[in-house]
């Protein structure tokens, strides 16, 4: 996902980019049984997939024509370095911040961002938002299926048939995984939600519940939950409105897909200096 942001090869190309997500997307419920759907009254499907397109015609590479120079590879490394902090523009979804009341943490450097907030009476919850702005630098493109076993089951337990619901439709479609932690403030408990978003749907995958018990702790594995798709319906719908009530909605999905973007852009020009940096001593 992170490679979309240098798929404009200028500024107005990058304002084209994030400029069709920016503020767009305008909480328009459309619920189903198992996830949380909420439809942009004026989002184009079409501008994305064009985005996507442009992901994958540029990859992610160095500024260059393919011709070999006598560049050294500090050189080139600061040449992509200028490049890029030339042509990059963030969305104005990103540069806005998170939707309020939600804090945005962040430290250069680190790929983790964070966002967080109070809620409840006398604010007896924090809600805790968590996600990587990482790049896989193996992506499924890169290797053959006749290299691999494709019926075999992926770390998170999903083969090449499976589809994640309603996220999955379109095959370039941008997926972030984020994690929702809901703690009580006294620290006595906490739910774990991993979710996914295209930046318009919610989709929880598992809910996890770990309570703190001093006097009788427990010893051993603790029981992580059920499947989620295994859970009655109603049971899930009820969970896709306990995130909502705390705002994990569509403004927020907008937002994570936004700075998810913006984040690894940064953090790939803040890269190609430093290394450029190392290498030249």
């Amino acid at each position: 996902a992170g490679a979309l942001v240098r798929a404009a090869r200028s500024p107005l190309g990058a304002e084209r980019a994030f400029g069709a997500l920016a503020g767009r997307r305008a909480g328009v419920e459309c619920a189903s049984s198992s996830v949380m759907r909420f439809c942009a009254r004026e989002y184009s499907s079409a501008v994305r997939a064009q985005m996507v397109g442009w992901a994958h015609a540029s990859r992610r590479g160095f500024a260059s024509d393919g011709v070999k120079s006598e560049r050294s590879l500090t050189e080139a490394l600061l040449e992509e370095h200028a490049h890029e902090s030339a042509a990059y523009e963030p969305s104005e979804t990103a540069t806005a911040g998170p939707p309020a009341p939600f804090e945005l943490h962040e430290t250069k450097g680190d790929a983790e961002v964070t966002l967080t907030r109070k809620f409840g009476d006398n604010d007896a919850e924090e809600v805790t938002v968590t996600f990587i702005a990482q790049e896989d630098p193996y992506e499924e493109d890169d290797f053959d299926d006749e290299d691999f076993d494709i019926d075999a089951e992926a770390e998170d337990g999903t083969t090449e048939d499976d589809d994640v619901d309603g996220l999955n439709d379109d095959e370039d479609a941008i997926t972030i995984s984020f994690n929702v932690v809901v703690s009580k403030t006294d620290g006595s408990a906490y739910l774990d939600f991993d979710c996914l978003t295209d930046g318009e749907i919610i989709e929880i995958r598992h809910v996890g519940f770990e309570a703190f018990d001093e006097v009788n702790p427990v010893i051993g594995t603790t029981y992580s939950g059920p499947n989620f798709e295994d859970l009655e319906e109603s049971v899930q719908d009820k969970f896709h409105d306990y995130l909502e009530e705390r705002g994990i909605n569509a403004d927020l999905a907008n937002y994570i897909i936004e700075a998810h973007l913006d984040k690894e852009q940064r953090e790939y020009t803040s890269w190609l200096e430093r290394v450029a940096h190392f290498v030249k001593k």
